[in-house]
C-alpha cells in the first residue's frame, strides 16, 4: 500500500482575490529596498580607500557563511544570543519554505507536495512558533529587564511588532484555511490546527472574507518590511553579513600602516593636504562607514569595556553611535545644500571631548564580543594618530613617555643602564653577523625595573637547563615601539620599528623569544610591514614545549589564579599554554576568575596607560585585584611584566601584601623560594 504521505499537499494562493496585485507590490517593495541599499553602498564608497579588505574573496565568503549560519558571535551572550538564534533559524526555514512555494506556483515546478511538503509544513509551523517565542523574549528584554547598555527606543519595538503581526497573521491564515477546507493534512500544522479550532463555528462566507482581509494585511506587512530594510535597523540583515565578509583578516594586533618615509619622499608630497588617522568625517574609510551602519547598538561592547566599568567617559558603543550621528548629520547637511557640498565635521571637539579616546586600554574586549564585527580599537588608534601627529594633542604623561623614547630609545631610562645590566647576566651577546638558535628579546620594562628582572633571570635559567643555543641583543635592543604605536605616535613608531628590524636582520637566529606580550605583538604582527618576518614565541609557549627537558617543577602549596594579559590572550589567542603549565605544578590548586581567558578583564596598563595616571573613576588594576580575591587565591600568576606591575601596585595600594602576591609564570615554575 502506497504511503499516503507521498500525496500530501495543499492549495497555494487559496482564496486570494486580486492576487496579481501582490506581484506589483513585490516589485515596488524590491525597488524601494534596492534603491536604499545602493544609496548606502554609494555612501560607503565615498569613504577613504581600505584595500586590505578585498583580498582572498573565497576565504571571505566562507567566513561569511560560517559566521552567519552558526551565529557564533551572537550566541556568546546567552539570553540575547538564544532569542536571536530562535528568530534567525526560524526565519531561515520560513524563507526557504516561501521560496519553494514560489518555485511551485510561479515557475510551475510542482515541488510543494509529498515528503517535501510534509517536512516543510512541520518545520514551518514549529519555526513560526519559535520565532514568536524569540520575539517575546526580545520584547521582554526591552520592556521589563531593560539592561542599561541597550537603547530602548520605540523604533525597535515597532519593528518587533511588525514581525509579530506577520507571524500571527500567518497562523491565522493557516487556521482559517484548515477550518474551512477540513484539510486532511492538518495534523502536520499543529499550531495552525490549534488556531483553526477558534474558527470551528464560523460560516464559510464570513471565514472567506476574513481570510482574504488577513491575507492582504499579512502581505502588505511583508512588503513594507522588505521595502524598509535599508531605512531601519533591519539594515543590519545586510550590513552585518557585509561586515563579516570584509572582516580584518590580518592578526588582531596588525594596524594599518601609512609608509611615512615613502609618502614624504614623493616629489608630489603636499604637507598642507597630508593627514594621518581620523580627524574629520571625511577621513573615515569605506569599511569604517560600513562599521557604523552595521552597529545595532546592542551594548555588548559597553558591557565588557573596562574603562566604562570603571566609570570613565569612554563607551565603545557611544564611540560608534557618536561617529555615526556626526557622519549622518554631515550627509544630511550636504543633501540640503543646493551645491551638495560635503563639509566634514571634526570628531574630537564636536562628537567627543579630547580625553574620550585616551581612556581606551586597547584591550580589544569590545572587538571580541561585537556581533557586528566592528573594529573599535583600530578606529580609536586612528583618532589618536591624528591627535598626536597632526595636532600635537595628548596627555602630558604620554608626551613625556614618547619624548623619552625619542631621546633614549626606551620609555624608562638611559640605554647605558640596559647595557650595564645585560653585561652582568653572563649571557652571550649576539652582535651583527653572529648566529644562535634562540634570540631572547628581554623587553624594556623587564630590563629597567629591578623587580621584573627576575622574569628574565628565570627564563634564562630555563634556557640553560634546556641546553638551548641562545643569546641576547644587549646594546642592540631598544624599545620595540609598542608604546608609541598604542598612543598613535606613528612617526616615532615607524622610525623605531625600521631601525630594530634592520638590527635584527643583521643576526641569524631561528626563534625570537619574548617575555612581554606587547613586544610579542609588535615583533610578530607589526614588524612584517617593515620587512621583519621573524618566528616569534612567548615564554609560556616555549616553556610548555620544553619543560620536559628541564629540572622537574617543585611541588607547591596554595591556590593560584591566572590573569590573562590582553595582548597575550585576545591579541594572540594564547590561553592554554599558561594553564597547562600551572596544571603541571604538583600540589598547586588552580582556580579561574569570573572574567578569564577571552573574557579577561584588563589590568589597566594597555594603550599607554602604564605611563598615564588619569585620575577619573576607579582604578582598573584595583578592580582586577578584587576579582582575584573572590576566587580565594593567594597568588595571581601572569605572563606580562606590565600586568605584573599594575596588579602588584594594586595589592600595595589596598594593603593586601599579606594576602596576595603576583608572580610571573616563569618565576612560579622555579619554586616557592622564588616568590
Amino acid at each position: 500500500m502506497e504511503n499516503p504521505l507521498s500525496e500530501a499537499t495543499r492549495p497555494i494562493m487559496w482564496n486570494v482575490p486580486f492576487s496579481e496585485l501582490m506581484y506589483l507590490l513585490l516589485v515596488i517593495s524590491l525597488v524601494i529596498m534596492v534603491v536604499g541599499i545602493l544609496r548606502r553602498i554609494q555612501l560607503w564608497r565615498q569613504g577613504a580607500p581600505d584595500p586590505d579588505r578585498l583580498d582572498q574573496p573565497l576565504r571571505r565568503l566562507l567566513n561569511l557563511l560560517r559566521e552567519v549560519l552558526t551565529q557564533r558571535t551572537v550566541r556568546r551572550s546567552f539570553y540575547p544570543g538564544f532569542f536571536h538564534s530562535l528568530m534567525f533559524f526560524s526565519a531561515l526555514i520560513l524563507v526557504i519554505t516561501t521560496g519553494i512555494i514560489a518555485l511551485d506556483y510561479d515557475i510551475g515546478l510542482r515541488l510543494f507536495k509529498g515528503y517535501l511538503y510534509v517536512t516543510l509544513t512541520i518545520l514551518s509551523d514549529i519555526a513560526g512558533f519559535l520565532f514568536l517565542a524569540g520575539l517575546g523574549m526580545a520584547v521582554w528584554r526591552r520592556t521589563m529587564t531593560r539592561p542599561a547598555s541597550l537603547d530602548n527606543d520605540r523604533s525597535s519595538l515597532v519593528g518587533l511588532g511588525v514581525l509579530a503581526v506577520i507571524i500571527l497573521t500567518g497562523f491565522l491564515l493557516e487556521g482559517i484555511r484548515i477550518s474551512i477546507t477540513a484539510d486532511p493534512w492538518r495534523a502536520l500544522s499543529p499550531v495552525g490546527y490549534l488556531v483553526g479550532t477558534w474558527f470551528r463555528d464560523i460560516d464559510v462566507q464570513t471565514g472567506l472574507r476574513l481570510h482574504a482581509a488577513i491575507w492582504w494585511l499579512h502581505t502588505v506587512c511583508v512588503m513594507v518590511g522588505i521595502a524598509l530594510i535599508p531605512y531601519t535597523r533591519f539594515f543590519h540583515l545586510i550590513a552585518i553579513p557585509a561586515n563579516a565578509f570584509f572582516i580584518k583578516r590580518q592578526p588582531a594586533g596588525t594596524l594599518k600602516r601609512i609608509n611615512l618615509a615613502v609618502v614624504m619622499e614623493d616629489e608630489n608630497f603636499d604637507p598642507d593636504s597630508f593627514s594621518i588617522g581620523i580627524d574629520t568625517t571625511r577621513d573615515f574609510t569605506w569599511k569604517q562607514r560600513l562599521n557604523l551602519d552595521a552597529c545595532v547598538a546592542c551594548g555588548r561592547c559597553q558591557d565588557v569595556c573596562p574603562a566604562f566599568a570603571a566609570g570613565l567617559s569612554l563607551s565603545p558603543k557611544q564611540f560608534i553611535l557618536g561617529m555615526k550621528a556626526t557622519l549622518d548629520r554631515d550627509i544630511r547637511t550636504a543633501r540640503a545644500d543646493k551645491n551638495g557640498e560635503f563639509v566634514p565635521t571634526e570628531i574630537v571637539g564636536h562628537a567627543f571631548d579630547e580625553m574620550f579616546f585616551w581612556h581606551c586600554r586597547t584591550c580589544r574586549a569590545c572587538d571580541e564580543v561585537c556581533p557586528a564585527y566592528i573594529d573599535h580599537v583600530d578606529s580609536q588608534i586612528d583618532i589618536r594618530r591624528s591627535e598626536v601627529n597632526m595636532k600635537g594633542r595628548m596627555p602630558e604623561d604620554a608626551e613625556k613617555m614618547l619624548r623619552s623614547m625619542e631621546t633614549r630609545g626606551n620609555p624608562f631610562s638611559h640605554q647605558g643602564e640596559r647595557i650595564k645590566w645585560t653585561d652582568s647576566l653572563g649571557v652571550r651577546i649576539i652582535g651583527p653577523g653572529d648566529a644562535c638558535d634562540v634570540l631572547y628579546w628581554i623587553g624594556c620594562l623587564t630590563t629597567f625595573d629591578p623587580t621584573k628582572q627576575q622574569i628574565a633571570l628565570d627564563v634564562i635559567d630555563f634556557l640553560r637547563q634546556a641546553k638551548v643555543d641562545f643569546g641576547i641583543l644587549g646594546v642592540g635592543e631598544v624599545c620595540c615601539g609598542d608604546p608609541a604605536r598604542g598612543c598613535g605616535e606613528e612617526n616615532l613608531f615607524q622610525m623605531t620599528a625600521g631601525q630594530q628590524v634592520e638590527e635584527l636582520k643583521q643576526r641569524q637566529f631561528n626563534t625570537l623569544l619574548v617575555s612581554c606580550p606587547h613586544c610579542y605583538n609588535v615583533l610578530k604582527n607589526e614588524y612584517p610591514q617593515f620587512g621583519g618576518d621573524f618566528q616569534v614565541i612567548h615564554h609560556t609557549e616555549f616553556l610548555q614545549r620544553h619543560l620536559g627537558a628541564m629540572t622537574p617543577v617543585p611541588s607547591q602549596t596554595g591556590t593560584a589564579v591566572f590573569h590573562d594579559p590582553c595582548y597575550l590572550g585576545r591579541y594572540q589567542g594564547i590561553y592554554e599554554a599558561p594553564r597547562q603549565l600551572l596544571k603541571g605544578v604538583p600540589g598547586l590548586k588552580t582556580v579561574e576568575m569570573e572574567h578569564s581567558a577571552r573574557d579577561s578583564f584588563c589590568c589597566g596598563g594597555g594603550g599607554g596607560h602604564f605611563w598615564m595616571d588619569i585620575r577619573e573613576g576607579e582604578r582598573l588594576n584595583v578592580m582586577r585585584i578584587e576579582q582575584a580575591r573572590k576566587t580565594g587565591a593567594d597568588t595571581i600568576v601572569t605572563a606580562c611584566p606590565f600586568c605584573h606591575h599594575m596588579l602588584d601596585d594594586a595589592i600595595k595600594l589596598k594593603n593586601l601584601e599579606d594576602q596576595l602576591q603576583v608572580l610571573d609564570i616563569a618565576t612560579l615554575l622555579k619554586g616557592p623560594d622564588k616568590g
